[in-house]
């Protein structure tokens, strides 16, 4: 009897092509999980970089309101307090009337809060320091960020803040200080992939107290009627008020008419729109 003929080849796989079938099909999943993990830590990133800009926005809102809320009543006599104590590049120390996230507001010399914003560029954080008024310590924070002086509070305002001397906290206008601007570099990626982000802000200081209002705030010139009385005329904000102790008369908003023959170096008192007092001397010769 004749066998069935045989319908092809009957032989398997040798073990040759079957490592290089396994070889082949581990280098196609590494590739397809390496991608799979690229596309998850570029989510993971992304969320990184969104959490912290949302951070920083608020956290900058938080700083410039602060600044904003700087400023001391000035007393109707003696020496009168200075709103900015000092200003550096990452530190800047302050006299406010008010306290962080509190409704309740100084009006009467002596009632004011010594406040500060710093950077501690080894924590990588910005605290806010403060001690409130009549509290028992030093009214300066010294050299340390946050302040070990007795009394002092403190508060983290921002972290993971990457600013440098070259790319500070503050940008300090010139003197005398008006306002002061907040550039907050913070760190939103990883320490693989470094992606800083960047948000500016600022503000002007509250109050134009001391020695934000100067005496150059006010300017003198002659009445035209021939009198010898001088007019004084404040160049600030509508509401400001100028009074002084002399023999005067108001002549119009933000303006002070002074009695005949009063000259030389006068005092006058500066009221702004928030009740807050300022006193200067103005040399007056008409």
């Amino acid at each position: 009897m004749m066998s069935a003929p045989r319908h092809g080849d009957e032989r398997g796989f040798t073990l040759v092509e079957l490592l290089v079938a396994m070889t082949i099909g581990l280098i196609v999943s590494f590739a397809a999980l390496s991608v799979f993990d690229g596309f998850n830590r570029g989510i993971a990133s992304n969320h990184r970089l969104t959490d912290a800009q949302d951070s920083a926005r608020r956290e900058v809102a938080q700083m410039v309101g602060i600044l904003r809320d700087s400023g001391a009543p000035a007393p109707k006599a003696a020496a009168q307090p200075l709103s900015i104590v000092s200003a550096a590049a990452n530190d800047v120390v302050f006299r406010s009337v008010s306290w962080p996230g509190e409704s309740t507001t100084g009006t009467t010399a002596g009632t004011y809060h010594t406040q500060r914003l710093c950077l501690d560029a080894a924590a990588k954080t910005v605290w806010f320091d403060g001690i409130r008024a009549g509290a028992s310590g030093p009214t300066t924070p010294g050299s340390a960020c946050p302040s070990a002086a007795t009394g002092w509070t403190h508060t983290p305002m921002a972290r993971n803040v990457v600013n440098t001397t070259a790319l500070p906290l503050f940008r300090i206008g010139t003197s005398p200080v008006r306002s002061i601007g907040l550039s907050l570099r913070l760190e939103g990626g990883t320490i693989a992939s470094s992606r800083p982000l960047e948000l500016n802000s600022g503000g002007t200081v509250r109050g134009g107290v001391a020695p934000q209002v100067t005496a150059g705030d006010v300017t003198v010139t002659c009445n035209s009627e021939g009198s010898g009385r001088s007019l004084l005329t404040l160049n600030l904000a509508p509401g400001s008020k100028l009074t002084s102790t002399v023999a005067s008369t108001v002549a119009g908003a933000g303006k002070l008419l002074l009695g005949s023959g009063v000259s030389g170096t006068i005092s006058l008192t500066i009221t702004d729109v928030l009740g807050l007092q300022t006193l200067v001397s103005k040399a007056v010769s008409c």
